[in-house]
This record gives structure tokens, C-alpha cells and sequence, in this order.
């Protein structure tokens, strides 16, 4: 029992960090893509974004089971 609310905590940690990637990828688009420095930031954001919902549906599909 224990250790499913941790994995809960878990996934509700990484639903979060997620908002946090699409806030700031939000507020960087809108600050603006002049420079080509400010595409491979955009890049790495959609990146990091992929590889979290990667993870997310993993520690929702370990959840489950």
C-alpha cells in the first residue's frame, strides 16, 4: 500500500513537471524565436516534453498494473 502512494506521488510529481515544460516553452515562444540559439532551446523543450509523457504513460501504465 505503501509504496502505491509514492508511485501516485510520483506520477502526480511528473504531471507537474510537465505543466512546468509547456509554461516555459509557452513564455519563450512568446518572448519571441529571432535568434537560431532561441530554435534549439524551443528544440530541447520539445525534447524534454516527449520524454516526459514517455515516462508518464509508463508510470501510469506501471500503475495500473
Amino acid at each position: 500500500m505503501g509504496n502505491r502512494i509514492f508511485k501516485i506521488a510520483y506520477v502526480a510529481f511528473m504531471a507537474l513537471v510537465l505543466l512546468a515544460v509547456v509554461v516555459f516553452m509557452i513564455l519563450h515562444i512568446k518572448a519571441g524565436l529571432q535568434s537560431g540559439n532561441a530554435k534549439l532551446i524551443l528544440a530541447g523543450y520539445i525534447l524534454i516534453f516527449i520524454w516526459g509523457l514517455t515516462r508518464l504513460y509508463t508510470l501510469i501504465k506501471n500503475l495500473r498494473n
